[in-house]
């Protein structure tokens, strides 16, 4: 890719408009999460379901179906809004990774705001529009974007209909007095090289890999430990649960069988994905930059759902922080300038 061309302004407006919608679709789903069991919002869910008739919904049914599509939009925004900034570096991964993501942002803005998940999706459609598209291709925008603009408000002036591109001049005859033209490189001869310099990984990178793993391992240590345990003695368990919820217990409707074999489907998936988290490590750590890309969405992800546990256990709140720390390393300065250094073979 050519670094001598400029970013189009077409994206930064798209990394704003991505940022600032994901944001604002975070703070959204965070609101509408914290209102679900208040009585106001029970009485306006139970009034919508008796004006529209659903048969088979009930006021719980559609609280639970809101409070999921609120934590899968905002864990989505979350992930888009550390995908915004490497909109700015040219990351082609990340262009991607928003447009997968751009549904999941809808589904959030079903159960909280619609207009600022409009804002990120607008913002994800212009990374594939012109100039963007070629900026990210690396092939040269900047003087086809004028010409193309130029062309077009020529053709508005005078009314007459223009070919889309720049138009190039025919070629001008051969001089004889000029001699013979320069030969054209031979294919495939390639002139040696110098040695790339090494350049020394940041410390940041190093430092992020080293939370990453140790959290990571810790985890799946814990969650193993937790499972076998609450497989043995799901009854004292679910007893204790009863204690200390019992109008959960009693709404949900939830047995000891169904509370065991939730507890451990969770406990798999925690530990599957510290699992994932300690090959993205890896892979980051050996210069992959699409592996720094997921491991830092996936540290939001875990920050994110560290601070809504937080409010039955407020000691995880230090967990959270370490967990923002590291991802806030990922994306350090010196840490992308290596990879881009590493990109381009210098």
């Amino acid at each position: 890719m050519s670094e001598k061309q400029p970013r189009p302004p077409q994206a930064t407006f798209a990394g704003v408009l991505i940022i600032g919608g994901s944001l604002l679709l975070i703070a959204a789903a965070w609101q509408r999460v914290s209102t679900l069991h208040t009585l106001e919002a029970q009485r306006s869910i139970e009034t919508w379901l008796s004006t529209n008739n659903l048969e088979g919904m009930t006021v719980d049914g559609l609280v639970t179906t809101l409070r999921v599509l609120c934590i899968v939009g905002g864990g989505a925004a979350a992930a888009s809004t550390i995908l915004g900034f490497q909109v700015f570096q040219r990351s082609l991964s990340a262009r991607i990774a928003l447009a997968v993501l751009a549904p999941l942002l809808f589904l959030g803005a079903l159960a909280s705001n619609v207009v600022v998940a409009a804002m990120a999706v607008f913002g994800i459609g212009l990374l594939w529009a012109q100039p963007t598209r070629d900026w990210y291709a690396g092939r040269p925008w900047l003087q086809p974007y004028q010409d193309r603009r130029a062309a077009r408000v020529a053709a508005m002036r005078s009314g007459t209909p223009t070919l889309p591109g720049p138009q190039a001049p025919p070629p001008a005859p051969a001089d004889p007095s000029q001699g013979p033209p320069p030969a054209a490189p031979v294919p495939g001869l390639r002139l040696p090289a110098h040695r790339p310099d090494v350049v020394r990984r940041p410390g940041a990178l190093l430092a992020a890999c080293i939370l990453t793993w140790v959290l990571s391992a810790l985890t799946v240590v814990l969650m193993t430990l937790l499972a076998l345990v609450v497989a043995a003695e799901g009854e004292e368990f679910f007893a204790e649960l009863k204690k200390q919820e019992p109008d959960l217990v009693a709404s949900s409707g939830i047995t000891e069988q169904q509370f065991v074999a939730s507890f451990l489907v969770i406990a798999a998936g925690l530990v599957l994905w510290a699992m994932a988290a300690l090959v993205l490590a890896v892979l980051a750590f050996t210069g992959q930059n699409w592996a720094r890309i997921a491991l830092a969405v996936s540290g939001v992800c875990a920050t994110m759902l560290t601070l809504v546990m937080t409010l039955s256990g407020p000691p995880l709140v230090v967990v959270a922080g370490v967990l923002g720390v590291g991802t806030w390393l990922l994306l350090r300065p010196e840490v992308v300038g290596w990879y881009r250094l590493r990109r381009h073979g210098r």
